[in-house]
């Protein structure tokens, strides 16, 4: 420790300032990587949870197209302890045109039409396990009187904030305006578009249209449908207590198939366990890197006290004094550079982007940090750290003294 102690506080004040600097900026890299990964990870999950299943999805029996009595369910379901909200969906597919009646002629139509998803909701029980009324970028949500009002996803409507391809939406249709939609069942109605919102969801909330469950229920053709759903979404109350709840509904005998939001995942779930391989690839990558600067940085500091070590062996200090002092200092300059770069990480880096979050195409991403993360960032540096400093110092005692302090 007396040795340890000298070395670090007596020896060279920039050689200890650059050892403690790489360490610390080695930790909070280790940190810095997998969380934005893990961020993202948990928008996407989020962004899927908020605008297309809810937590839990009901569905129909394998051979029925739709639930049978949903409002029973509904009531039910929303009894059970853990559920937050409960609403019902009839979902259709439609085809949407925009501008229709300005193509007098087949040589000056401008095709502004195309075939999405349409979904019948009731728009104050949607509220309570979506989040689409929250991200609208025009106009006002649907209201349960609405018969004749659509809300358009903005992948749908198009325009200077839509990212598809302008052929892959109607090109600019605006709230106020007028859009022609036909049914696969031949039905056609005009809307007027009374909103259009942006969730940020990349595979299907955005180029999703909405109409009151009402409204779908008369284009359907049949007033049993009004009680009839395609699918019913449910929230719970706490994230993480989805398994239990799904097990108190699947007791209420429901005749339908009950799964959690995951199973729902599918590609999206692929590119969530993409990211979580590349954020281990990247940690593993980062540690090596980390593992082999501090080497050369401490390699360097033990080669520039070489004739110290050897004249230390010359006066009857024993190898292994010696040895364990520099295991010392790798220790003390890895638990610091853990400390303090924990700190820039949490009280810099962390606290920044909670106030300024990245803005990217999939929605605003914090950084998310696991204790996992954290331990084996601790472990790595510090066995790294460790190695870096015993495999020089060993190295060079093993050399005879003399060589040693001549510097040979």
């Amino acid at each position: 420790m007396f040795l340890a102690y000298k070395s670090i506080f007596k020896g060279n004040r920039w050689a200890l300032v650059l050892i403690i600097l790489v360490m610390s900026l080695s930790f909070a890299n280790l940190l810095l990587t997998p969380s934005i990964l893990l961020g993202v990870t948990e928008t996407l999950n989020r962004q899927q949870v908020e605008t297309l299943y809810g937590h839990i999805l009901i569905d129909p029996p394998n051979d029925e197209y739709y639930l049978s009595r949903a409002s029973q369910i509904q009531s039910a379901v929303a009894q059970v302890s853990g559920v937050h909200g409960v609403a019902t969906r009839l979902n259709y597919s439609a085809l949407i045109e925009y501008e229709w009646r300005y193509n007098y002629s087949h040589s000056e139509r401008v095709v502004k039409s195309g075939t999405w998803p349409i979904v019948g909701i009731e728009p104050d029980r949607e509220i309570e396990v979506t989040s689409i009324h929250q991200h609208l970028v025009a106009g006002s949500y649907l209201e349960t009187g609405d018969r004749d009002h659509i809300l358009l996803g903005v992948e749908i409507a198009g325009g200077e904030i839509a990212e598809s391809a302008p052929f892959q939406t109607l090109q600019g249709a605006n709230v106020g305006d007028t859009v022609r939609v036909t049914y696969p069942n031949g039905v056609q109605r005009e809307y007027r578009v009374k909103g259009i919102f942006q969730a940020r969801e990349v595979s299907r909330a955005d180029r999703t249209a909405f109409v009151t469950k009402t409204e779908m229920t008369s284009v359907l053709g049949r007033a049993v449908h009004l009680d009839r759903a395609s699918q019913i979404l449910v929230t719970v109350t706490e994230t993480g207590t989805e398994d239990s709840v799904i097990t108190q509904i699947k007791a209420l005998g429901i005749d339908g198939e009950v799964r959690s939001w995951r199973e729902y995942g599918g590609a999206m779930g692929g590119i969530v366990s993409s990211f979580g391989v590349v954020a281990s690839l990247i940690s593993g990558i980062g540690l090596i890197v980390a593992g082999i600067v501090m080497f050369i940085v401490i390699y360097i500091n033990v080669i520039h006290n070489r004739r110290h070590i050897g004249i230390l062996r010359a006066i009857g200090i024993k190898r292994d004094v010696i040895v364990g002092s520099y295991l010392t200092q790798a220790l003390f300059y890895a638990i610091l550079g853990i400390f303090l770069g924990g700190l820039a990480f949490g009280l810099g880096i962390q606290a920044y982007f909670n106030h300024y979050p990245l803005e990217l195409s999939i929605g605003q991403v914090r950084l998310v940090l696991e204790p996992a993360t954290v331990r084996n960032a601790v472990i790595g540096l510090i066995a790294a750290g460790v190695m870096a400093g015993l495999i020089p110092v060993i190295s060079i005692t093993r050399q005879k003294i003399i060589h040693a302090i001549w510097g040979n």
